[in-house]
């Protein structure tokens, strides 16, 4: 048995939760409603703050299966969810489900309504509304249904949130398993066994370990083939790319050995030896996890700028509605998202750095030469790359579009359009041109019709916008106003503020926005200095766009030139993050300005 480093440590909370968590209640149809229900009954979840995204009817009807009467009450903000025994707190997400859907089936409405949920959560996680995210199960067939196309939770939280490298990693009371691919053929999976996967995933697997509190994980990887490949005998997948990041990440100080047999790896690392086993493939990881019980086992998405843990079965349509789901696998969840978020001040989202996105525009307009700065934003780093739909052809546009995603980077179309008609084909485009996010317009009732399903993030602007280059107009009270309104409609991600073109107490304003909604805020329009970045960072920004500044060399930079430019805002970003520290934790957003802004 283990020597003593248990893998799950959620017997306690180092420090009190700064927010509550979120637990999204999964595939309505299947089992997640029954043992959400059935976890906030248990006592073991006291002093655990959390609010439910789903349907308020739907934990009802769960609730009258289960014979429980817990008390459901829907809550506007997360704020507002308490550590109550016996209550369940809901933020109902969603127009509601039709009373009558059976419980075990696959249905489009279904998976339209977890997805939803999902999204939810990933807005408030990342505007630091809550301190994690805790996930019920889901099921692929009813997203595909939908028109979702991801597999998974785990590529969801992923592409939303910008992420690349990420894992999954299965944990209970003895073993730890990080995969290396997640859900793919096994012939993918076979193709997915590179050196730089396999290095991305023992550097993976030692920062989830570190997080659990080992200073000097021991990592073992799991060999491809039958007895790791016998010297090339049974296969060359462990000689040729196993084995040399192994070596590779032992190089770098970490303490990986291997490939070890599967078929012995997982008994050594449950006898003590290792403290994370790395696993090839789906099923070569889950199995022995869950062959020891999927009642305490839990699943941590590794690699997120947030929290996330859930649940290690599935939907478990066979039994669903019939009260004999075991809720043990969720409140493990809980209980382990609770000890994680709990070692930080605010939730993950308040210390994390607002991303900075280059838009390859000047004055509103995408630039002639965008392909040419493209390449020079790329080789510098940045990874969160904007245009216009106006400035340039649709094909060239297109040929851009394709050039960001082929570079790595998240892609970002900004609206230009000023009347209804042209803010609908804006958001066409955007569907043609296959971008990871549309921002602008002010709208959003009008384009989600276009855009819903599509997997496409929606950030509308708040306020009254006018001119060309865009103005943002009217009082800071109507502003905010609008960016509340516009951050309840489902569909919508968040909020693009055009903050440094309105005339006002700008810091104020974006500090009010982004205090008033519980979606992400990304600041837009003449960020041309580290004052200006400072304000942003202040305020729990999730984001802010450069454009002309950068193009024009506005800021102090070590060299000439676009890439050092972007390379200075990368910088000053880290610089004003670093006087933040833990007092984000108890100070107004005007006292984090006055600590957070550089010297001028």
């Amino acid at each position: 048995m283990a020597t003593g480093r248990s893998p799950l440590a959620m017997h306690h909370l180092h420090h009190p939760l700064p927010a509550p968590l979120a637990v999204t209640m999964g595939d309505p149809l299947g089992i997640g409603p029954e043992i959400i229900v059935k976890m906030a009954m248990d006592t073991d979840r006291s002093g655990i703050a959390f609010a439910v995204i789903g349907d308020a009817d739907r934990l009802e009807r769960a609730a009258r299966v289960l014979q429980l009467r817990p008390r459901i009450e829907v809550i506007d903000t997360p704020a507002q969810a308490q550590a109550l025994p016996g209550t369940l707190q809901v933020l109902q997400t969603g127009g509601g489900l039709p009373p009558d859907l059976p419980w075990g089936r696959v249905d489009a409405r279904a998976g339209a309504a977890a997805h939803a949920c999902i999204q939810r959560a990933i807005d408030l996680a990342q505007a630091g509304k809550v301190s994690g995210i805790v996930t019920a199960p889901i099921h692929k067939n009813a997203l595909r249904a939908a028109g979702i196309a991801f597999p998974g939770h785990t590529e969801i939280l992923a592409a939303r949130t910008g992420t690349r490298d990420f894992a999954m990693l299965l944990a209970n009371d003895v073993l730890r398993v990080l995969l290396v691919s997640i859900h793919v053929s096994l012939q993918q999976a076979i193709a997915a066994v590179t050196l730089d996967n396999e290095l991305r995933a023992i550097r993976l697997a030692h920062q989830a370990c570190r997080a659990f509190g080992i200073a000097a994980p021991r990592i073992a990887v799991a060999g491809l083939n039958p007895h790791a490949g016998e010297n090339g005998m049974f296969g060359n997948e462990d000689r040729k790319a196993i084995a040399p990041a192994i070596a590779a990440a032992r190089a770098e100080g970490l303490d990986a050995s291997g490939p070890w047999p599967g078929d012995t790896v997982f008994m050594r690392a449950r006898r003590g030896d290792f403290d994370v086993v790395v696993a090839q493939y789906h099923d070569q990881g889950l199995i022995p996890v869950k062959y020891l019980g999927v009642d305490q086992g839990v699943n941590i998405t590794v690699g997120l700028p947030f929290v996330r843990t859930s649940v290690d079965h599935g939907t478990a349509f066979d039994i669903a509605g019939s009260g004999r789901a075991d809720h043990r696998s969720l409140l493990c969840a809980l209980r382990q998202a609770a000890a994680m978020a709990s070692g930080g001040c605010a939730g993950a989202a308040p210390r994390q750095p607002p991303e900075f996105i280059f838009m390859l525009t000047r004055h509103d307009r995408t630039i002639a030469d965008a392909r040419q700065r493209l390449s020079e934003a790329l080789a510098a780093g940045v990874r969160h790359i904007g245009f216009k739909d106006v400035g340039l052809p649709m094909q060239q546009l297109h040929v851009l579009a394709r050039a960001i995603r082929n570079g790595g980077a998240r892609s970002y179309l900004e609206v230009a359009s000023l009347d209804e008609a042209s803010e609908v084909a804006s958001a066409r485009a955007a569907l043609a041109l296959g971008v990871d996010v549309l921002m602008g317009g002010t709208r959003p009732e009008s384009v989600l019709p276009v855009i819903r399903g599509s997997g496409i993030a929606y950030y509308p602007f708040a306020g009254r916008i006018s001119g060309h280059p865009s103005v943002l107009r009217g009082p800071a009270e109507e502003i905010v106003a609008s960016a509340r309104r516009i951050a309840a409609l489902d569909g919508v991600h968040g909020i693009d503020l055009l903050a440094y073109r309105f005339q006002g107490d700008v810091p104020d304003l974006i500090a009010r926005v982004c205090a008033a909604v519980d979606k992400p805020v990304i600041v837009a329009g003449s960020i041309d200095r580290a004052q200006r970045i400072a304000a942003v960072a202040a305020s729990h920004a999730a984001g802010f766009t450069v454009g002309t500044a950068a193009l024009d060399e506005a800021f102090d930079a070590k060299a000439p030139g676009l890439g050092a430019q972007l390379q200075a805002i990368g910088a000053l970003v880290q610089l004003v993050m670093k006087p933040l520290g833990d007092a984000t934790c108890s100070v107004t957003p005007q006292q984090r300005l006055a600590a957070a802004s550089p010297a001028a």
